[in-house]
């Protein structure tokens, strides 16, 4: 287990027993953290069917989606 993952789960196990309240504040902070370090919201897709419970990579699905238009934006002067 990475580093990085230890610590998530730390910080999990450390929330048990806080108020609804307490929670919703530790999330506005948490949202406070990622806008100042300018992080994208991860965006959550639930896999139904023959992709249930298989964790998919979609940077090379977004990597493909850029190299198909890019000819667009060149023909439009945008790239």
């Amino acid at each position: 287990m990475s580093k990085a993952a230890i610590t998530k789960n730390k910080i999990y196990n450390k929330l048990i027993g806080f108020s609804e309240q307490d929670l919703d504040a530790i999330a506005n902070f948490i949202d406070f953290m990622r806008h100042k370090k300018k992080l994208e919201a991860k965006k959550i897709i639930r896999l139904e069917g023959i992709l249930k419970g298989y964790d998919i990579n979609f940077s090379d699905l977004k990597k493909f989606k850029q190299q198909t238009w890019k000819h667009v934006d060149q023909e439009f002067g945008n790239g």
